[in-house]
């Protein structure tokens, strides 16, 4: 228990100066034991000048003198609690501040957090209007073939479950139906020269009972233009295709076309029929790109890019006569003669400025992130780092870029990609740019711009690879007509552009502006890209433990010809 302080002893003064003291003491407005030390030291003063005053009237005047001299009794109590302050230890003084500081600090800082989780974004923009404006480039709908590939999707789905009326006409058990159903998925997916020929009635009699799906998609490929209505923004930029389930649907039926109706057209001779298979999934991996979102893109290069290979295995196997082959060309010629293989990201673009706005306040000095958007944005599992935990509350709340400043480094971001898109891996690598660096420097600081697209080094790579493989297809093509023609092979690419075969050289996107690599061989020639690794390995491929040609490894070379398995 703290220990009482002793009153002051005021009896011994007249009464005007014991007044005065109690005045003086409570104006001080500071600690009691200083106000005590004080009203005895003022007590000792009256004392010492009074004790020669005979009588009570004399103390009385002395007194009222005394007190005119101190002069206004709120001044001497401001000047008597500054002298105290003045007189008390450093450490004193210290610890008063810091905790006159701290509370100080704490109560601003639970305004301040008060203010920060009391902000609400506003909407002020409709971007998915926006983006269905972009990405629709006509108001003819007879011109889309959206309608025709969603509806043979459809059928394929429905028709898939529609096994299960096996069930009730042939009294199959749940496991016995679910094995014809992983059969025939199996079937579907593995590589034609594998099955037997009691496979190949399984798959021919599947593809007769659907070929109006088929059908939809050759009609769906025709079409000048694909667009769709993307009903929210919330999935756009999600690399699932959960969010989008008719691209896997796109993908299953362009993995039926190539891999069994073509293969089984071109073993009966119909390389026509074959050939048009092939280019309206071309055409169907074409319709996906432009503008349209990211995902979409990607499932549009694969879909070529499994319709560039399955060509070039049908024209390894099979000797087509060069008419057929120069009309095949011609086709693809035409199809690709405005295509500049460039990933877009506007519908990316549109989709990070609406979850800017959903992600931060208004008009509250900038925008603040908004605190219920942070949830997803932060927390990124145990894996973080224990530092991190600690200091990106802290970056949150006080120095994390605004809305504005957030807008202005996503169009950072999104022009730095547009640039690069225009160059080739062989002049990014010629003029050494570390392209991930410099993009990940961009965001650097911007926790809400971390959900910004992985990886786009990669995108950027697949894009021109499906460029060169589609421009390395047409010069195998080239070449097999040269040969059909003239009884040998060209002893150069430049011998193809000058007889009339090919339009212009083929260029290696992998090498600093030199065309892709031919060589002559004894029976046949060699076709390849230096590949990822940026250098001529001479046509050497990288296989894995089973003996597969790897394809686009670190290291070798990307062969286009011969095709190997």
């Amino acid at each position: 228990m703290a220990k009482k302080l002793p009153k002051p002893d005021l009896q011994s003064l007249p009464a005007c100066a014991a007044d005065f003291i109690k005045q003086v003491v409570k104006k001080m407005r500071y600690r009691k034991k200083v106000r005590a030390d004080v009203a005895a030291e003022l007590i000792a003063h009256f004392e010492d000048e009074l004790k020669d005053c005979s009588t009570d009237e004399e103390k009385e005047q002395k007194a009222q003198l005394l007190i005119a001299e101190f002069g206004d009794i709120k001044l001497l109590a401001v000047l008597l609690r500054r002298a105290k302050k003045r007189c008390r230890p450093l450490w004193h003084t210290l610890v008063a501040r810091g905790f006159q500081t701290a509370c100080l600090l704490i109560l601003c800082l639970i305004v301040y957090i008060a203010w920060f989780l009391s902000g609400k974004p506003v909407i002020t923009t409709n971007y998915l209007e926006q983006i269905n404006r972009l990405a629709r480039p006509t108001d003819d709908e007879s011109l889309n073939a959206a309608p025709l590939y969603h509806k043979a999707g459809e059928l394929y789905e429905k028709r898939w479950d529609d096994v299960a009326e096996l069930k009730i006409k042939s009294n199959l058990t749940a496991e016995q139906l679910e094995l014809i159903k992983n059969d025939l998925a199996i079937l579907l997916a593995i590589k034609y020269k594998d099955v037997t020929s009691k496979h190949k009635q399984r798959i021919e009699k599947w593809l007769a009972e659907n070929k109006d799906i088929l059908d939809l998609v050759i009609a769906g490929s025709k079409k000048p233009y694909y667009w769709k209505e993307y009903g929210d923004l919330e999935n756009i930029n999600k690399m699932t295709s959960i969010s989008m389930p008719e691209l896997s649907r796109f993908r299953r039926l362009a993995l039926v076309l190539l891999h069994w109706r073509v293969w089984i057209n071109a073993e009966q001779g119909s390389y026509k029929d074959a050939f048009d298979d092939i280019k309206a999934c071309y055409r169907l991996g074409w319709h996906l790109k432009g503008e349209k979102s990211l995902f979409e893109q990607l499932v549009g290069i694969a879909i070529k890019a499994l319709a560039v290979h399955e060509l070039r295995s049908i024209i390894s196997q099979y000797k087509i006569d060069s008419a057929a082959l120069a009309a095949l060309q011609r086709d693809f010629e035409q199809m690709i003669a405005d295509e500049d293989f460039v990933i877009r990201l506007d519908v990316e673009r549109l989709s990070m400025y609406d979850t800017i706005q959903r992600s931060f306040t208004e008009d509250r000095f900038g925008g603040h992130l908004y605190f219920e958007s942070l949830g997803p944005i932060v927390l990124r599992g145990p894996d973080r780092e224990f530092v991190n935990r600690l200091i990106e509350p802290l970056h949150i709340l006080f120095t994390h870029p605004d809305k504005q400043q957030t807008i202005e480094t996503s169009d950072r971001y999104y022009a730095f990609w547009d640039r690069i898109a225009k160059k080739t891996p062989g002049q990014l690598h010629s003029e050494t740019i570390d392209i991930e660096k410099e993009a990940a420097e961009i965001i650097r600081g911007n926790i809400l711009l971390r959900i910004l697209p992985a990886a786009m080094n990669r995108v950027h790579d697949l894009s021109y690879r499906n460029k060169i493989d589609v421009e390395a297809t047409l010069v195998i093509v080239a070449i097999l007509r040269y040969n059909q023609d003239n009884g040998d092979y060209p002893e150069n690419l430049d011998q193809l552009v000058a007889s009339g075969y090919l339009k212009k050289l083929p260029m290696d996107c992998y090498s600093d502006n030199k065309p892709l690599v031919y060589k002559k061989t004894d029976d046949s020639f060699l076709l390849y890209s230096v590949g990822l690794n940026f250098t001529d390995d001479g046509g050497r491929v990288i296989r894995n433990s089973q003996g597969k040609v790897v394809i686009w490894d670190i290291e070798g070379d990307e062969v286009f010809w011969p095709v190997k398995d």
